[in-house]
């Protein structure tokens, strides 16, 4: 079992291809190979433990039906409608195969990410029309699991999305409402204290305040970051390149308290850009409230957008978190500075600037 979680992590990642099949363009032809394969390894589990034996016939059928998802939608991606219908039908075949709704499919590590896959690709790739009312996201999702998915796969497919959901620090506020209604289908569920857990905190992160000391100010006429970094003439300026949905830069988080320690006793700006979409605004005040980002909050405008872009990223793209120093007289003198978490190499750089 461990070979075959390395080897369908390899052909995912196109490190490995056991089963010849990366470059196989032909549904069948993969299917084939996968099925073959997995009735393979049933011989390799007989004689063990009945339930052993089922939870691990199931964990390879999750894993070689992931493999197959992947080649799918590698394939179909730019092919044409004949090809694409073809991978398809053999899709049904390998799913009706490797049987989704059998209650030890969520054993596998695989099985999340099969039934994601599965609502992707049944309503972009297959284009199913989108149930009324219901339009992308944890609510596609959870109607999918719904009205597709019985018994345990339903629930703790269900329950994954809360964990995600807190996992990645989303906090989505359409999976609140979808919270009582997991509760009303699975009321007895194991999942329950995990799913609760993710709930509260994403509700405490939706409830959060705005408190005084993080400020938003208004730069929708700022053309050049010059423009937002004139707003602090004459003070040294610590700006946070950061975003949402960026997992380090919110890690980052965690190790502020020292800077902003040293920012307030030496009129140091700690300002923070964020790159996020203006649709994610109100996410984008929420979290550097949560996160208790004391400072000034401004998010790109369009204006500037490919100058933070060209200024601080390489060959069109910027990695973050993103750390740069700006002096009194509002010139770059670090273009790459040390992050809050090496804090001594930081407070050295910021003294520097100061001096």
């Amino acid at each position: 079992m461990s070979q075959l979680y390395d080897d369908v992590f390899d052909i995912r990642t196109r490190q490995g291809d056991r089963w010849e099949i990366a470059d196989d363009t032909i549904a069948a032809s993969v299917r084939r190979k996968l099925t073959n394969y997995a009735l393979s390894l049933d011989k390799e589990v007989e004689g063990v433990d009945e339930e052993l034996r089922d939870k691990a016939r199931q964990d390879i059928r999750m894993q070689l039906l992931l493999a197959f998802q992947n080649q799918l939608l590698a394939t179909t991606f730019r092919s044409s409608e004949a090809t694409k219908q073809e991978w398809l039908a053999e899709l049904d075949s390998m799913t009706t195969f490797c049987s989704i709704n059998h209650p030890y499919s969520p054993f596998s590590r695989a099985f999340y990410s099969v039934v994601s896959y599965d609502t992707g690709i049944r309503y972009y790739t297959k284009g199913e029309p989108k149930p009324e009312g219901v339009e992308k996201g944890v609510e596609l999702a959870f109607y999918d699991f719904e009205h597709r998915l019985i018994g345990k796969a339903q629930e703790a497919a269900m329950a994954q999305l809360f964990l995600e959901d807190e996992g990645q620090q989303r906090y989505d506020p359409a999976l609140l409402p979808l919270a009582d209604e997991f509760c009303k289908l699975h009321p007895e569920s194991p999942w329950m204290p995990w799913v609760s857990r993710a709930v509260g905190k994403n509700r405490a992160f939706n409830e959060t305040a705005i408190p005084a000391d993080l400020h938003f100010p208004d730069v929708s006429s700022a053309q050049t970051i010059k423009d937002v970094t004139d707003l602090y003439k004459g003070k040294v300026i610590f700006m946070d390149i950061w975003a949402t949905w960026c997992g380090p830069c919110r890690a980052a988080f965690a190790h502020i308290g020292p800077l902003q320690e040293y920012a307030a006793a030496n009129d140091v700006v700690l300002l923070y850009l964020s790159i996020d979409r203006p649709e994610n605004d109100e996410k984008w005040r929420k979290m550097a409230a949560y996160c208790g980002l004391k400072g000034e909050h401004v998010r790109v405008q369009n204006a500037f957008h490919q100058e933070v872009y060209d200024t601080f990223g390489r060959q069109g793209a910027l990695s973050i978190p993103r750390y740069v120093i700006f002096d009194k007289q509002g010139k770059i003198r670090f273009t790459s500075a040390a992050s809050p978490e090496q804090w001594d190499k930081l407070k050295e750089q910021l003294q520097e600037v100061a001096r």
